[in-house]
């Protein structure tokens, strides 16, 4: 399980389990006990995996006594300060919350530096300039800016500001000046932003120059001794943890004699050595090699910066050189065509700023775990009187002691031998999961070159062969020994990186019960189906009660309301007006338009005007005089 899912399921407090955190913490307030409230929720979330206490982070038991032994078993934990199995918890909080992700770290510097000088930006870009003085001032206060975010050297220096005014003022002219006050908010910014990298590049060319040194810092150089200092103290670090590694190992392997017959191991005591001894010398060996993993990992993170800077290095370098080539010339090549490597040239520098605030973050981890171990209680003493007369031995000793040997395998053939690759992950930290089992959690490194014992997905790693045929009768039944150990030395749970295993046992008092199932997958491809469930969409439904109510005083008021004119959309029953009578109206004749002819129509029978009967009786007199003429 990796470090984001151990934050997740380790660091967050449960829900269920405040009310014992509370009485935890009450405890401890009541027996002058000091803790840390996220220590206390680092234990509690560990302790709860212990199925004896029916607490699980999901659940939450109703029996009042596995409450009272479980706040109990917190608090005795949290009483022992100088103990090596709590000062190994504190190591894994600490590293949990605190072992970097680059970026983040970065992130974190540029929200620091903007929080120092927002007060400053925020007059360069809100403030309105009239009068020359103004603007003076305006452009004293972006130098100070420059030179803050940029690493230029300290504000307090007048020869740094000088010089970067110097910069400032071969890039902007007295119009550009004008033009930059007269920006709004937004405008402002960008502009600055381009002046920034613009002034710092020509200052950091003036320094590889020769033509000013003044209060700026040679930041490759700096890289170069801080990386030496940090890896050397790494080294050294590491060192001594292996000289208490190498004496704990040694006086462990001293104590314990195989019996191979009955495929246990037997403990041997001398009679000033207690159980209690020997278990203390067990826990501060996990303490130290739990300090020896994290040592390694910063070495690992310290080696990819060291090629990151050389790398950034090389690109820096080969920057300046193409800039010396342009200056050169710089009456013939336009600014916006040199402008831009300078800009260039500052991005490198601010990843050089970023590689120190990361090897400053490296030591601070460094210092602060080593800081933890000189806390705990000093048990030299008892490991030379249990190593007796018996020299002392490296991991490296241990190894050659078996090399050339490869791994056997019994008769049920439960599990398959293979041969190790670098990139093969081997559980419990390539520790022998028979001694751990067997000799109740004496950390023994295994030889991966005798070859690997695959159980299921998982590969594991032994000290001796025969120890891989003891394994190989019944897997689960030391896997669930070493689940065992971890309920009751927690510390194991983060060490061995063995969570999973822990949380799936849960349920499980017995090997016989306890199987730890591997997925079963299979490779195959499939065609998702564009829709495998009929869509059903209800345009009318408010998932939201207010929606229905707000709906329902809008038609309440609309029923109150008379419509005259118009029609709403709101009313649920169709208004209709009744078609109008309406008439013809006849087209107006022009002189360019010809008669139409029309349809007679038939009037309607009345008494004819006086003009008509006139008119009809003319027509009539002229008729019957020229039929008389005929």
């Amino acid at each position: 399980m990796t470090s984001n899912h151990l934050k997740t399921y380790l660091l967050e407090s449960n829900a269920n389990l405040k009310p014992l955190f509370y009485e935890i913490v009450k405890q401890c307030e009541r027996q002058n006990i000091r803790y840390d409230k996220h220590l206390v929720t680092f234990v509690m979330n560990l302790l709860s995996l212990d199925p004896q206490f029916e607490i699980y982070m999901e659940t939450l038991s109703a029996d009042r006594r596995n409450h009272d032994d479980f706040v109990k078993e917190c608090v005795q934990r949290l009483s022992e300060d100088r103990s090596p199995a709590l000062i190994t918890l504190k190591m894994q909080l600490y590293f949990l919350e605190n072992f970097f992700n680059r970026d983040e770290v970065v992130e974190k510097h540029m929200r620091n530096l903007q929080l120092k000088t927002a007060h400053l930006l925020k007059e360069i870009t809100e403030n309105d300039v009239i009068t020359k003085d103004e603007q003076e001032e305006i452009f004293n206060k972006i130098i100070i800016d420059i030179v803050l975010h940029m690493g230029l050297g300290s504000p307090d220096n007048k020869e740094v500001i000088n010089e970067t005014m110097k910069a400032l003022n071969s890039v902007m002219s007295r119009s550009d000046k004008a033009k930059f006050v007269t920006l709004d908010k937004k405008d402002r910014l960008l502009a600055l932003k381009d002046i920034r990298e613009i002034v710092c590049g020509i200052r950091i060319f003036n320094k590889h120059a020769g033509n000013s040194t003044n209060g700026m810092s040679d930041l490759p150089r700096v890289l170069d001794q801080s990386h030496d200092s940090t890896k050397s103290i790494l080294q050294i670090t590491l060192c001594e943890i292996m000289d208490k590694v190498n004496l704990l190992t040694s006086a462990l392997n001293s104590s314990i004699a195989y019996d191979l017959r009955n495929r246990t191991i037997v403990t041997l005591l001398p009679e000033n050595i207690s159980s209690d001894d020997l278990d203390n010398l067990k826990d501060l060996l996990v303490m130290y090699r739990q300090h020896e993993v994290y040592t390694r990992k910063l070495i690992d993170e310290l080696a990819l910066i060291k090629f990151n800077i050389d790398t950034c290095n090389q690109e820096y370098n080969s920057k300046l050189i193409k800039i010396h080539e342009s200056v050169q010339y710089r009456t013939a090549i336009p600014t916006d065509r040199v402008f831009p490597k300078f800009s260039e040239l500052t991005r490198i520098w601010l990843q050089f700023q970023n590689y120190i605030y990361l090897l400053s973050e490296i030591n601070q981890i460094s210092n602060t775990l080593t800081n933890l171990t000189e806390r705990c209680l000093s048990f030299d003493d008892l490991a030379y009187r249990l190593l007796g007369e018996c020299q002392i031995h490296t991991d490296v000793d241990r190894l050659n002691k078996t090399k050339g040997k490869r791994l056997l395998m019994g008769v049920e053939n439960a599990c398959e031998v293979v041969a190790y690759s670098p990139g093969m992950k081997i559980e419990l930290l390539k520790f022998c999961v028979w001694h751990l089992a067997e000799a109740n959690g004496v950390l023994m490194p295994g030889n991966t070159d005798m070859g690997v014992c695959q159980h299921q997905k998982d590969f594991y790693a032994f000290n001796i062969p025969e120890a891989a045929i003891f394994f190989d009768e019944d897997p689960d039944k030391y896997i669930f020994k070493v689940v065992t150990l971890a309920r009751k030395k927690i510390q194991l749970v983060a060490f061995l990186d063995i969570f999973y295993k822990v949380q799936t046992a849960y349920n499980s008092h017995s090997r016989e019960v306890f199987r730890l199932k591997a997925p079963v997958t299979c490779e195959q491809q499939i065609q998702t189906e564009l829709h495998p469930v009929p869509s059903n969409i209800d345009r009318q439904y408010r998932w939201n009660i207010w929606d229905l109510r707000r709906e329902a005083i809008e038609l309440t008021n609309l029923r109150m309301k008379r419509t005259s004119s118009s029609q709403t959309a709101k009313v649920k029953q169709t208004q209709v007006y009744l078609p109008k009578n309406q008439g013809t109206q006849t087209k107006v004749n022009r002189a360019t338009e010809t008669e139409e002819r029309r349809p007679r129509i038939k009037k309607p029978e009345t008494a004819p005007s006086p003009l008509q009967v006139y008119s009809m009786t003319v027509e009539d007199f002229s008729s019957a005089t020229m039929s008389r003429i005929k």
